[in-house]
């Protein structure tokens, strides 16, 4: 029988006891339906996890105790980071949540020059609030013991000033020539990938891009959404980071 996962940072401490907080509280009575004495796997979203015992249930709160041991899982070596733009709330949401189920860890989230005007009425910072929500849930469903890191960025500039200086960068566009494959990939570096807004890139930040070591690659002759894009690129990139691993 399946073990359901549940999130909670204090799976990782000394205490064997401990409570969930409201929200997965209210996911493991009222969604999972479990019960006093059933048993759970408990991950940290810093790699911790552990099997762990349904203490007491209340109406809006769920008590635990942790029963073997912490399992520590190891950061993988190599790592897929996105430069993605704020994109309209369902959408944005969408991409997050199927990047974050190839296997994205790391998130850098810019305000791009042309910003969709039903975007820039919202306070970017609150737009973000459910991101995490979203990460949580993806680690429980897919087995991910890491929940992904997300930053917020002003502008496409700060967003790439803050990639990793070790990673393969690239950026995709349909004007390009030359095709993304394997043997673009270091055997052993992590990669980022940058992708643009649906009403592309500003002059300005054309030129910014230009003035970075960013390769540039061919994405196709269909222009994609720019929900779209990431995802199809994250999906080519991990898969040939799996070809490598054999």
């Amino acid at each position: 029988m399946r073990i359901h996962r549940v999130f909670c940072k204090s799976v990782s401490k000394s205490e064997k006891k401990f409570n969930l907080d409201n929200i997965q509280s209210h996911h493991l009575i009222k969604a999972l339906r479990l019960k006093e004495g059933d048993k759970v796997e408990v991950f940290d979203g810093e790699g911790i996890t552990s099997i762990c015992k349904i203490l007491k249930i209340s109406k809006k709160e769920c008590s635990l105790e942790r029963l073997g041991t912490q399992i520590k899982q190891k950061l993988p070596k190599r790592k897929l980071s996105v430069v993605v733009p704020f994109i309209k709330k369902n959408n944005f949401n969408f991409m997050l949540q199927k990047l974050a189920e190839i296997g994205v860890n790391t998130f850098i989230v810019y305000k791009p020059d042309l910003l969709d005007q039903s975007v820039s009425k919202n306070d970017l910072k609150k737009f973000l609030n459910k991101s995490l929500d979203i990460l949580i849930a993806v680690c429980k469903q897919c087995g991910n013991n890491f929940i992904p890191k997300i930053y917020q960025c002003e502008s496409l500039e700060i967003a790439l000033n803050a990639i990793n200086k070790g990673d393969d960068k690239y950026i995709f566009d349909t004007e390009a020539i030359k095709y993304f494959t394997q043997e673009d990939l270091d055997k052993k570096s992590s990669v980022s990938i940058v992708t643009g807004p649906e009403s592309g890139f500003s002059e300005k930040e054309i030129a910014i891009i230009n003035n970075k070591e960013i390769k540039l690659r061919y994405l196709g002759k269909n222009i994609l959404r720019s929900e779209t894009a990431p995802i199809y690129v994250s999906s080519l990139v991990k898969n040939h980071f799996g070809k490598m691993q054999r």
